[in-house]
């Protein structure tokens, strides 16, 4: 069975009833959160990609309401994403400064599985930095994760930082 969603104000990460009203005929009202008197969620009347474009400008309020407040699965995305930018930003210091434009430089494709390869690096440091991390919860045997949507939100929330290194 599943638990109830607690949604959260993303400005204050306060517990929330409800992220709006919904009066007659499709007229809504956003919901002010008790801590700090703003609205809980203002990204409910946004559009997926500024969200996502918040996201990867590093903003906690756009984290708080992708983790809290939606069912938006884009955690995936944003980390193909990062990694994707990580193997380019490895790519380029990997690269020399001779630039060539022979289409038949053999060179230049030899340079595209570097780049391959860094974004292979960049899988396998992701897949240590989160291994590790439950690891260690494992061998902690924390009790705060107790059900599999704990480790889930654990798993979201990883995610989502570790995008603000680039």
């Amino acid at each position: 069975m599943e638990e109830p969603r607690v949604h959260r104000c993303i400005e204050c990460s306060s517990r929330a009833g409800a992220l709006y009203r919904d009066y007659s005929r499709g007229v809504l009202k956003l919901a002010i959160c008790k801590s700090c008197q703003k609205p809980v969620d203002k990204y409910i009347e946004y559009d997926p990609v500024i969200i996502l474009i918040n996201a990867i400008l590093c903003k906690a309020e756009a984290y708080r309401h992708i983790l809290f407040n939606t069912k938006i699965n884009i955690h995936g995305k944003l980390c193909v994403f990062c990694l994707l930018c990580e193997a380019y930003i490895r790519w380029l210091q990997l690269q020399g400064s001779t630039k060539n434009t022979d289409p038949e430089d053999i060179i230049r494709y030899a340079k595209e599985w570097d780049f391959y390869r860094m974004f292979g690096i960049a899988c396998l440091e992701q897949t240590a930095y989160l291994g590790g991390i439950f690891a260690a919860m494992w061998l902690m045997r924390l009790k705060i994760l107790d059900t599999k949507s704990d480790y889930i939100l654990l798993l979201q929330a990883l995610l989502l930082p570790r995008s603000e290194e680039h």
